[in-house]
């Protein structure tokens, strides 16, 4: 406390310009604290310039990046710009295709309407229609209708033995 005091009171002394009261001893201990708080600002300004360097380089090092960035989403941007090209580029020839397609569909229509109707009685004289479902053979059918393969074959005009599921065929008697 009484350290303290007299502390105050130099540095009261000091503020005042009034140095009469100070003793040599206390002249010394001032300027020895002048000096530490002198080497401590020092010190603390060496500190303050190196985290301000160290900012500084570290600004460097994000506004690089940041550039960096900046060049890849131009990149980005052209190639978006050049997908949205080719898209378009393509939903345009889809388009072209689409419209050709249904020009032969309609072609083909038209030809299917304009031919004469087949005929729709049974090919040679009587017998009966059967439909094929699955596992059905040509053997299989002969059979079941006491006639022979060759006979559905040549009512039907088949050129082989290969039938398929919903096909209609004419079983002659």
């Amino acid at each position: 406390m009484k350290r303290n005091l007299l502390f105050s009171l130099s540095a009261l002394a000091v503020l005042t310009g009034c140095e009469t009261i100070q003793t040599p001893q206390q002249r010394q201990q001032m300027e020895t604290r002048q000096r530490a708080a002198t080497l401590e600002t020092s010190d603390r300004i060496r500190r303050l310039q190196g985290q301000v360097e160290s900012v500084e380089m570290e600004n460097a090092r994000l506004m690089q990046e940041m550039q960096q960035l900046r060049n890849e989403v131009r990149s980005y941007n052209s190639q978006i710009a050049q997908l949205g090209g080719n898209m378009k580029a393509l939903e345009a020839k889809q388009a072209r295709e689409m419209q050709e397609t249904l020009a032969r569909v309609q072609k083909l229509l038209s030809a299917a309407v304009a031919a004469p109707p087949r005929s729709t009685t049974p090919p040679h004289g009587a017998g009966r229609e059967h439909v094929v479902e699955s596992g059905h053979t040509l053997s299989t059918i002969a059979s079941a209708y006491g006639t022979t393969v060759q006979k559905i074959k040549q009512a039907n005009n088949l050129k082989s033995d290969t039938i398929y599921v919903g096909q209609k065929l004419f079983i002659p008697e």
